[in-house]
């Protein structure tokens, strides 16, 4: 499955882009995409514990699963006054 991920403030200069396409096995789960992004971006390891992450627009645990097409947003946490 291919799905889009989107990354905000911190994990878009961890990633070095704002959009980026994932190659998954079907069955994935947002932890397996994160694995991988890590593998391949280990900048991000360092935001994981504090990312929240958006599946299709809805905040998802790292327990949901994935389908062909599907949109992940990567989204640290945000401070400023």
């Amino acid at each position: 499955m291919t799905i889009t991920v989107l990354a905000f403030a911190q994990a878009r200069e961890a990633l070095g882009a704002s959009t980026l396409t994932l190659d998954l096995p079907d069955g994935s789960r947002v932890a397996d995409a994160l694995g991988v992004l890590e593998e391949r971006h280990p900048g991000l390891a360092r935001l994981r514990a504090h990312l929240a992450v958006a599946l299709d627009q809805e905040l998802a645990g790292a327990g949901a699963s994935l389908r062909d097409g599907c949109e992940l947003a990567l989204l640290p946490p945000v401070s400023g006054g």
